[in-house]
């Protein structure tokens, strides 16, 4: 979406490098293809776009700013653990009638002190511009802004971009939905077959790569991330979503690498923009997993068994 960042006069996976779990020839192009394909940013200090705001509020507490950026847009930023100056600014959706209504929509980390991790492509706050030019090559833009005194680093076919101190520090990540325009992307077997080997691997940084920020995981009862940070609680291999993702993932992969008992329809919502299904055959205890296009990938929305 690319909005305008909030200039906050406040205070004062590692992805890159990830790779799909898998053994022996599941070692493959489709993983390699579905790896490539989801290299738009996702994740920032362990919340996802399109988590709910109060996911963040969940161990966070509450912001300490908020405003309005425009008839829909609302922001809260809200004070890093441990840190003096950090923060997060949360970007979402108020109007009942969107698709998108309470959902995070944009995420900024800011801050002069160094973060640790973010979620963001092995990078935080503090790294050198050599480091990020190392790791995600040049911008498509550097502009100053003066009143902040800092650079601005745009790429504009991706869905961040940074700020940098005059002492060529990262001062700042943001990510968002993506640069408007671009075709829905497409997904089907391929990404829910690599999912489920990232489950059962445990590879978390996968897992954060593939799912929806709303990801729900549904066996008599709806299991979500929206208690708080989606990293910590997928990670936790005993949180009721973990478990029954858990479970999911061994009827995947019992079917073989090219799942050919599943089919691929599309999926239409009254609100909200198309997605796609991978249905199960009837004597599968799972009865199907929803992709969903989240800021420029397919991501996993929900696993539905029977």
């Amino acid at each position: 979406m690319n909005l305008p960042r909030l200039a906050l006069v406040i205070c004062c996976a590692t992805l890159a490098g990830s790779t799909i779990a898998s053994s022996g020839q599941q070692t493959n192009k489709k993983a390699v293809d579905v790896h490539l394909a989801h290299s738009h940013a996702h994740e920032l200090n362990g919340f996802l776009l399109r988590q709910d705001r109060k996911a963040i509020e969940a161990v966070l507490g509450k912001p300490y700013r908020e405003g309005k950026t425009s008839d829909d847009w609302h922001w809260r930023a809200y004070h890093l653990h441990g840190f003096k100056d950090n923060y997060l600014v949360a970007f979402y959706i108020e109007n009942a009638k969107s698709f998108f209504n309470g959902k995070i929509v944009q995420l900024e980390l800011t801050g002069h002190e160094p973060s640790g991790f973010t979620g963001f492509y092995g990078l935080e706050l503090g790294d050198s511009t050599e480091k990020v030019a190392a790791v995600l090559g040049k911008p498509t833009e550097i502009r100053h802004e003066n009143d902040v005194n800092i650079d601005l680093w745009d790429y504009q076919s991706s869905n961040y971009s940074l700020e940098f101190t005059p002492s060529h520090k990262l001062y700042s990540i943001q990510v968002d939905e993506g640069p408007e325009g671009t075709e829905p992307a497409v997904g089907g077997t391929a990404e829910v077959y690599a999912f489920a080997q990232a489950v059962k691997a445990h590879d978390i940084d996968t897992m954060m790569y593939l799912v929806s920020g709303e990801i729900v995981c549904t066996k008599k009862a709806f299991f979500g991330i929206q208690s708080g940070y989606a990293r910590e609680i997928l990670e936790d291999k005993t949180s009721p979503i973990s478990v029954c993702l858990t479970q999911a993932a061994d009827v995947i992969l019992s079917l073989g690498p090219e799942m050919k008992a599943a089919h691929t329809d599309i999926r239409i919502w009254e609100k909200g923009p198309p997605g796609m299904v991978v249905k199960f055959p009837k004597n599968s205890p799972l009865l199907e997993v929803v992709l969903i296009d989240e800021a420029g990938s397919p991501r996993i929305y929900e696993v539905t068994f029977r």
